[in-house]
């Protein structure tokens, strides 16, 4: 084996236009023909195909690291700087301080950078310029997409890898929805289900009785875009809450609920409601608007007065299971307790006290400065008019989600 053990890094980004010079194959080619040339010896290639390089959280790039830290890989080539990233602070992180500590070679072809002859990159001031060039690219290209993906969802065009349930991707138009029948019964039946006055915890134990499959599980099998199941592949309050809540089975498309915080980042925000994208008589509903809307009803209803005498009945639900917390007064403290485990004994059985659960609320609602008032005291008119549900965690952590899905989580 060569004194130099070369790892060559491949990337090319799914949302990026390029040529045939930057395609999988001719990044191989011009590594190997680099190599071949210069005495070096490629002892493993590291391709990460459809991954954006303003992140490096990509299974070709970590297992890169992996190597180097095992002392496998000690060279680096790549056939430009834009291939091992376009985020100029982190790039510039493994040029100037990673790849040297761990005395890794570093080779970019097209920019004639080899860290074996320039000991010192600012040196080459072009390098550290182009990596901020490409930095720019990629904001550019990240506006670029978005904006088309937003033109494409105001004419009506489903843009997502994974399909909403209970519907399939039109085989002649992907940008259309048609049903998928075993999964739209499922569907209809819950929201009748819901309309004869099961809860949604009882409608879910009916489903996981019946082994049905959930959504995560169901598009998984049948290859319906990606979404990962849960561990036990059970159904949960959520997930009927969710199906209930959607206005896609209306036949309304609803596009935008969510965003890519920034380029960098690739977090995932929620919107705003008044943000989303909706285009009507899109596909076949499941259900219609008149019963979509009596349901919407029926969950306000619900949730509001589950318990006249709890001022949180409704809006409470446990962080593990999802189920909705229940008040037990004691003799000199009142606890939330989570129905599931009190009940069904199918939950961690862990509790939080009345007085300090409303002085958390309290405390993050004044974080988020709402109205620009200063909050003392909880009541109800203050609860229906911002929050959507409150979450408890063990060891009483909690998160209040406000309406228009603005999340605060207290730290």
């Amino acid at each position: 084996m060569s004194k130099y053990n070369v790892g060559a890094y491949i990337r090319l980004s799914r949302d990026e236009s390029y040529s045939d010079s930057d395609s999988i194959d001719n990044q191989i080619k011009l590594a190997d023909y680099y190599c071949e040339n210069n005495g070096l010896e490629i002892v493993e290639r590291y391709i990460d195909n459809g991954y954006s390089g303003t992140t490096f959280d990509r299974p070709g790039f970590q297992n890169l690291l992996r190597d180097i830290e095992c002392g496998l890989i000690n060279t680096i080539i790549v056939k430009d700087l834009s291939r091992l990233g376009r985020n100029y602070i982190q790039v510039g992180y493994y040029l100037h301080y990673y790849f040297p500590d761990k005395n890794v070679r570093f080779i970019s072809i097209n920019d004639d950078f080899d860290s074996l002859k320039h000991d010192n990159i600012m040196e080459r001031l072009d390098v550290p310029l182009k990596n901020m060039m490409y930095d720019h690219m990629a904001y550019e290209t990240s506006v670029k997409v978005k904006k088309s993906l937003r033109i494409n969802k105001e004419n009506g065009n489903f843009v997502g890898s994974s399909v909403i349930y209970g519907y399939r991707k039109n085989p002649e138009d992907i940008h259309k929805l048609i049903v998928d029948d075993e999964a739209a019964d499922v569907v209809r039946e819950i929201f009748n289900m819901f309309l004869l006055g099961m809860t949604k915890s009882e409608i879910s134990e009916e489903l996981n009785k019946r082994e049905v499959m959930t959504p995560a599980l169901y598009k998984k099998i049948h290859n319906l875009g990606y979404t990962k199941p849960k561990k036990d592949n059970k159904w949960n309050y959520e997930m009927i809450d969710r199906i209930l809540r959607d206005e896609n089975y209306t036949g309304t498309l609803v596009q935008g609920k969510r965003r890519n915080e920034n380029y960098i980042s690739h977090k995932e925000v929620k919107n705003p409601e008044k943000d989303w994208i909706k285009f009507e008589n899109h596909h076949e509903e499941l259900v219609s608007k008149e019963i979509f809307n009596k349901v919407q009803e029926m969950l306000k209803v619900q949730r509001r007065s589950t318990n006249k005498n709890d001022l949180l009945s409704g809006y409470l639900f446990c962080a593990d299971c999802n189920g909705p917390m229940t008040l037990v007064k004691g003799k000199k403290n009142s606890y939330y307790y989570c129905r599931n485990s009190l009940n069904k004994k199918i939950c961690t059985k862990h509790r939080i006290r009345q007085n300090d659960l409303y002085n958390k609320i309290i405390e993050l609602l004044n974080l988020k400065k709402l109205d620009d008032e200063i909050i003392e005291e909880l009541n109800r008119d203050l609860i229906t008019k911002h929050i959507d549900k409150i979450i408890v965690y063990e060891e009483e952590k909690v998160d209040v989600i406000l309406k228009y899905e603005i999340k605060i989580k207290e730290i």
